[in-house]
């Protein structure tokens, strides 16, 4: 899922209003950290979507369990369980929300690829109908609860310098590198959609470049509002997403069926 996604179901997770404390802000960067760092192109998707902390890390850097509940969330998800299934299954066989919300995408995907002159097979239209449903929530929440969105805007804003240096820390051990390289990542989405502060920007325009990307189709005008339309007839169709939120933060609330250092790995999409 996309970062309010992540954002409400931290923010419900943790029993937070629309202001979290000031000491606990820092958690919902570690929680996007995953998506977050690769749009900077330093990072790998495949490696941030791994959670295997050397010995001792998690107890020098607790906040880093809000990077491993990502992806919990990303394989419920996907597959609808907190772990990924050994074995790989097809894209028409996962059985998380954003699958199964997407099977009812697949006419409305599969029409506008053939319109963009881009056709799918079966395996890529399934897998651009779950892209869509992740975005198409992300835009119904900010649409429906704008503080969602500030949440991460303020945390960003909002740390202190001694947080930051934790975080470039406890980042540069889960990763094994060095804390620079987190620092230079840390302002990815930045990178990938330009330095935006239109909420309604980001969340529908900006979020077509992962579409268009996806089809290998330039960022056009006419490519991008296409896109925006894809978008918007998307989020007609996810107002059940609440109910996706809530089971995860069910799924999530009892920490000892996920969290310590026991090694968790995610699809990066």
């Amino acid at each position: 899922m996309l970062t309010n996604c992540h954002t409400l179901i931290l923010r419900k997770l943790l029993d937070h209003g629309s202001e979290p404390p000031a000491e606990e802000r820092d958690s919902y960067l570690y929680n996007i950290a995953p998506d977050n760092l690769p749009l900077a192109g330093e990072f790998s998707p495949r490696e941030t979507h791994r959670f295997a902390p050397p010995p001792g890390a998690l107890d020098r850097h607790p906040k880093l369990i809000w990077v491993k509940c990502h992806l919990a969330v990303d394989n419920f998800c996907h597959y609808g369980t907190l772990e990924k299934p050994e074995n790989s299954i097809p894209p028409n066989g996962k059985q998380g929300y954003t699958y199964r919300r997407g099977e009812g995408l697949l006419p409305l995907v599969e029409a506008f690829a053939r319109g963009m002159g881009t056709p799918l097979d079966q395996d890529t239209l399934h897998y651009l109908s779950h892209i869509l449903v992740e975005i198409a929530v992300d835009y119904a929440i900010y649409a429906d609860d704008g503080t969602v969105p500030r949440v991460l805007r303020h945390s960003q804003e909002g740390m202190s310098e001694g947080q930051w240096a934790e975080y470039h820390q406890a980042l540069s051990a889960l990763y094994e590198c060095a804390p620079d390289k987190v620092a230079r990542a840390r302002g990815g989405a930045s990178n990938f959609y330009g330095a935006v502060n239109d909420f309604g920007y980001l969340f529908l325009t900006g979020r077509t470049k992962i579409v268009l990307r996806k089809l290998a189709l330039p960022f056009s005008e006419e490519n991008t509002q296409r896109t925006e339309e894809l978008i918007l007839r998307a989020a007609e169709r996810v107002s059940d997403y609440m109910d996706f939120i809530d089971a995860s933060v069910g799924a999530l609330s009892d920490r000892s069926t996920w969290g310590g250092e026991a090694p968790l790995e995610s699809g990066a999409s």
